[in-house]
């Protein structure tokens, strides 16, 4: 506490000096530089104050080792990064400079012959290669007129993690679904509450791997391949049965429902709910002093989940996807050669930490959890960042960014609907291991084609 304390003084005291510098410099520049369109810099709202901020930084220490004043107005502009390459593209002419998407957007900034710039100064790579996990480094590059590229600087991530209600549910009890479903059970509760029924935010039993070896057959577009998609093996149809066992119980799990996530854990409808630091500042509010975060818990195979090679007393870690967001480059900007080492200052290792601190935005940076101070507090900041970075080895980045086409094949072409009618047993149309099988076999037909016949 004290350390944050100190830390929010000097910050305040930093953004005291840093507006007084952005008066200076503002006035400096407006002079060298009223005939110019000003460099461009999309992040998201949550971060828009900081990276102003450091970008005042960034400019005096530029004019202080040059002997030419660094020759452009910047624009920092808050837009959200979810809709950042949509909004690009819609008029690339007025788009960015440098902005900010989820690494799955990649692939429709890159087909054809690409609407942004690949990363060529080699300092900035090499900070790439060395302060990114690979699952990170992979999901940067592309490829175009077939060649790879790396277009992609990672500097903010995230995963999904659990959010629970400690009065219930006791730190050992959550590292298993078991447990919290004995928890829910005592208190006459639902173990869970669901954000969505989407393939993102219902995805835990999808990603799951057995917990001793991560072994897992699933495919999902391996090697950017539409063909490199499976979903039938033991493993997918066990972890499938159990979850229909898990959503069918009494006091078991819950899809969304019209009273919303926020009222189900308020008023202790629901122990616990799985979600992203986006639903942080909710669940802080529904639960007060009584929140905990921590990872997704694991769960273990019964003789009625068993199915083929998967014997009863399986354990599964649950799983989750754990993405980047980046910094990417519009390939027509006329401010190319001053855009890469922006880029390298705002992505550094130093400027992440101060990020987390200043905004809570979780660092890509691969050693963050033991390197930054912040990261030993004792709050649940602190939890939630640790939690989620834990998840990073239960969990992929999205593999959708090769190709605009995978990512709506596996979100909008009904697949996720079908998985939720097994979890339901719609209908009771699932309680046969021949009816999940042929089911599973047409989510893998609208992940390859689209189409469901």
């Amino acid at each position: 506490m004290i350390y944050l304390q100190r830390k929010g003084e000097n910050y305040m005291l930093k953004k005291k000096l840093v507006l007084l510098l952005m008066i200076v410099v503002g006035a400096f520049t407006l002079a060298g530089c009223q005939n110019k369109s000003p460099l461009t810099i999309w992040v998201g709202s949550e971060s828009q104050a900081f990276y102003a901020e450091k970008m005042v930084e960034y400019v005096t220490l530029y004019n202080s080792t040059h002997s030419e004043p660094f020759p452009y107005d910047i624009v920092v502009k808050a837009v959200d990064s979810a809709s950042a390459a949509a909004t690009f593209l819609d008029d690339t002419d007025a788009g960015a400079d440098i902005f900010t998407i989820p690494h799955d957007n990649l692939g429709k900034l890159i087909t054809g012959s690409s609407s942004i710039a690949p990363i060529t100064k080699q300092a900035l790579l090499d900070q790439i290669a060395s302060d990114n996990p690979a699952m990170f480094i992979n999901v940067t590059k592309g490829v175009v007129g077939g060649t790879e590229y790396t277009f992609g600087v990672p500097y903010v991530a995230q995963s999904l993690v659990l959010y629970y209600n400690k009065q219930y549910i006791t730190p050992t009890q959550a590292q298993t679904w078991e447990g919290i479903l004995e928890a829910a059970v005592a208190a006459n509760k639902q173990a869970l509450s669901l954000t969505g029924s989407d393939g993102f935010n219902n995805s835990f039993l999808l990603l799951a791997r057995e917990a001793e070896t991560k072994a897992t057959t699933l495919q999902l577009y391996v090697d950017a391949n539409l063909e490199n998609n499976y979903a039938r093996g033991d493993d997918t149809i066990a972890k499938l049965k159990w979850g229909q066992r898990f959503f069918n119980h009494p006091n078991g799990a819950r899809m969304p429902s019209d009273s919303g996530w926020e009222i189900e854990l308020k008023n202790e409808i629901s122990l616990s709910l799985i979600g992203g630091a986006w639903n942080f500042k909710a669940a802080q509010a529904a639960l007060g002093s009584n929140l905990a975060i921590t990872i997704l818990p694991s769960f273990t195979l019964t003789e009625a989940d068993a199915y083929g090679t998967i014997a009863a007393g399986t354990v599964f870690q649950s799983g989750s996807f754990t993405d980047a967001k980046m910094f990417v480059m519009k390939k027509t900007s006329d401010k190319l050669a001053y855009l890469e080492d922006i880029i390298m200052y705002l992505s550094s290792k130093e400027v992440q930490e101060e990020s987390y601190v200043a905004a809570a935005n979780l660092p890509a940076y691969k050693n963050a959890i033991t390197e930054f101070e912040a990261m030993q507090l004792d709050n649940l900041e602190t939890q939630l960042a640790i939690a989620q970075i834990n998840m990073f080895e239960h969990g992929i980045p999205q593999p959708f960014g090769a190709n605009s086409r995978f990512n709506v094949y596996y979100y909008q072409k009904g697949a996720p609907d079908l998985i939720v009618e097994i979890l339901r047993n719609t209908n009771n149309a699932f309680s046969t291991d021949s009816a999940i099988m042929a089911q599973m076999v047409i989510v893998e037909r609208v992940w390859k084609t689209g189409l469901k016949e």
